[in-house]
Formats: C-alpha cells, sequence, structure tokens
C-alpha cells in the first residue's frame, strides 16, 4: 500500500498562524501517513527582501510544529541550495519514495500562475495539488487537483516583517513560541 505524503512548501519567513491553518485544514482532510513543511532554499517567483538564513526559518518551523502537534521538516531544497524548482524536489522525492503518493499544498494565487512553473507538465505526472482557496466560496480547478477551502486570514510574512520593524505587536499573528524566538532573537528588526 502507498504513502500518502503531503508537502507545504514556502519561504515560511517567518512561518504564521495562516501558514499554520492551511497545515491543519489540509492534515485533517486528506490524513497524510506524512506531512511535511518544506522550507525552500530561494523560491524562484518570490521577493527575497528581508530574507533569513535557513537555520532561523527552520527554528521556527520546528516551534510551529510543536503547537500543531503534526509535521516534519524536509530539508531536500535547503540541502540542494540555489533556486528551489518543485519540480526537482519532487523527481528527487519520488525516485527515493517511489511507493509514495505526492501531495503538494499551493494558494490561488500560485495555482494562477502554474503556467509559470518550471516543467508544469512533468509535475503534474509526479503530484497531485492540493488548492487551498481564501478568496471565494468554491475554487474550480483541474480535475486532477484537490480544491480546499478556508476561511480567509489576511496575514502575510511581509506584513509581519514590517510590524516587527515598525514595532507593533504580532501577537497572534505567530505562534507564541514563534513570536518569543524573533524578539529574543531581534530577527526582522532593521
Amino acid at each position: 500500500m502507498s504513502k500518502k505524503i503531503v508537502l507545504y512548501g514556502g519561504q515560511f519567513n517567518p512561518i504564521h498562524t495562516a501558514h499554520m491553518m492551511v497545515a491543519s485544514e489540509v492534515f485533517h482532510k486528506i490524513k497524510p501517513d506524512e506531512f511535511y513543511f518544506l522550507p525552500s532554499y530561494m523560491a524562484p517567483l518570490k521577493d527575497h527582501k528581508d530574507f533569513l538564513e535557513a537555520p532561523q526559518r527552520l527554528n521556527m518551523i520546528e516551534l510551529a510544529i510543536d503547537t500543531l502537534g503534526f509535521g516534519k521538516i524536509s530539508y531536500e531544497e535547503l540541502e540542494r541550495k540555489g533556486q528551489s524548482y518543485t519540480y526537482d524536489t519532487l523527481l528527487s522525492l519520488t525516485h527515493s519514495q517511489p511507493d509514495s503518493e505526492f501531495y503538494f499544498i499551493i494558494g490561488t494565487d500560485q495555482y494562477n500562475q502554474l503556467d509559470r512553473w518550471y516543467n508544469i507538465d512533468e509535475l503534474k505526472q509526479l503530484i497531485t495539488f492540493i488548492v487551498v482557496n481564501r478568496e471565494k466560496e468554491v475554487q474550480h480547478v483541474e480535475d486532477d487537483m484537490i480544491s480546499i477551502t478556508i476561511p480567509r486570514m489576511d496575514i502575510s510574512s511581509s506584513m509581519i516583517r514590517e510590524r516587527i520593524k515598525s514595532k507593533q505587536s504580532i501577537q497572534i499573528l505567530v505562534p507564541q513560541s514563534v513570536e518569543h524566538y524573533i524578539r529574543e532573537e531581534g530577527l526582522y528588526e532593521h
């Protein structure tokens, strides 16, 4: 019997409550055997302003995992370094775990730009996309994809970084343990 593995990719700079809500909703609906946060070394379609190095982001993800009560970290993209292409990551993972069924979480923003993804047609042969929708009642997706609607939470990592720079509260926006870590390490202050 194949193992069901969900991957949740992102910069997680920092990981926040909306990331955790997505993880929780997908975990409880898909019921995977394994759930991995897949921090990118450098995402090709993202801005890299205020980018933290991997160890600090990993520490915050670990704290969030402790709060969630499930999940692990995949180091696949961090160890490869350079631009992180999902196709390359999944090629490696499917090779090392050929009997596993892989699912990859994306938001509607990424769904709407899938045509820009590297080797997207080949990637679709390796995984099932889970499209998390926060915009509409129903998100129509391609037949070979799964759509999950979650409550809208207007939280972004860039907003959190800006709030920290301007000395505003980030309480509730990130888990308490992540907030303490950010404050203790002086992250995003400049």
